[in-house]
C-alpha cells in the first residue's frame, strides 16, 4: 500500500511537471538497479528523471563518523541547476519527496564554475543531511555534533527547514523569521558562524536584513 501511495503522490508532481512542458527523461535499468542495492522505491527514480538527464550516482556518507553514529544509508547524487524557470517544480518535488520519507537537497555548492550537485536521502529527519554530510567548522574547532546542537537550539527559536549542506556549509530556509527578532537571531548566527559578517554583510544588521528579504541562511565556514 505504501508503495502504491508514494507513486500516486510522486505521479501528481510529475504530471504537473509534464504539463508544464518539461522533458521526461527514461528511467534506465541501471537506474533501478541503484535503487535496488539501496533499497531506494522506483518511484524515486522516476521522479527524479522528469527533470535530471544526467547521470544519477550513488552517494556515500562523508566520514566514518557519520556512517558509525547514524543508521543511515547512502543516498542519491545527481548534477542538476535549479533556476527561475523550474524553482517552483523542484520546491514541488522536494515536499513530495519529503512527505514519502526522503531528503532532497544541495549537496555540493560550486557557485556558477560546475553545475551544483543534488542528493535523495532516505530519511525522515531534516537533521540527518548534516550529519550524512559530516559538516564542520574545522578552521574554528567547531565540530559536526556542535553544528547539530546549535542547529536543534536554533530550530527552536526560527523555525526553518535544510535546504543543503557540505563539508564546510549549511543551508537553510527560514519559515518564520519577523522583523522583531531577526536582529537579535543574526547576533546569535554571527557569533556562531563569523564568516557571514565578515566576510560577507560586514555588519549584524546588514545580515539580518538579508535574511528577512530571502529568507535564506548560508552558514560557511571558510
Amino acid at each position: 500500500m505504501s508503495r502504491i501511495l508514494l507513486s500516486l503522490s510522486l505521479a501528481t508532481v510529475m504530471y504537473g511537471c509534464s504539463a508544464a512542458g518539461k522533458q521526461k527523461f527514461p528511467s534506465s535499468t541501471k537506474d533501478y538497479a541503484l535503487a535496488d542495492a539501496m533499497h531506494y522505491d522506483h518511484a524515486i527514480i522516476d521522479a527524479l528523471r522528469e527533470t535530471v538527464p544526467g547521470n544519477i550516482n550513488r552517494l556515500k556518507p562523508t566520514s566514518d563518523e557519520a556512517i558509525d553514529n547514524t543508521t543511515l544509508g547512502d543516498a542519491l547524487q545527481f548534477e542538476y541547476e535549479v533556476n527561475a524557470d523550474n524553482a517552483e517544480h523542484y520546491e514541488q518535488l522536494r515536499t513530495s519527496l519529503k512527505e514519502q520519507g526522503y531528503l532532497l537537497f544541495k549537496s555540493e555548492e560550486n557557485f556558477g564554475t560546475t553545475p551544483d550537485k543534488f542528493a535523495v536521502l532516505k530519511s525522515r529527519n531534516q537533521f540527518d543531511i548534516v550529519k550524512f554530510r559530516a559538516t564542520t567548522g574545522a578552521n574554528y574547532n567547531i565540530s559536526n555534533d556542535s553544528i547539530m546542537l546549535k542547529l536543534h537550539e536554533w530550530y527552536q527559536q526560527q523555525p526553518f527547514e535544510i535546504t543543503g549542506a557540505d563539508a564546510d556549509w549549511v543551508e537553510v530556509h527560514l519559515l518564520k523569521l519577523t522583523s522583531p527578532g531577526a536582529l537579535s537571531f543574526a547576533s546569535e548566527v554571527a557569533a556562531f558562524c563569523p564568516d557571514l559578517t565578515e566576510q560577507g554583510t560586514e555588519t549584524v544588521e546588514n545580515l539580518a536584513a538579508e535574511m528577512l528579504h530571502t529568507r535564506r541562511l548560508f552558514l560557511w565556514w571558510d
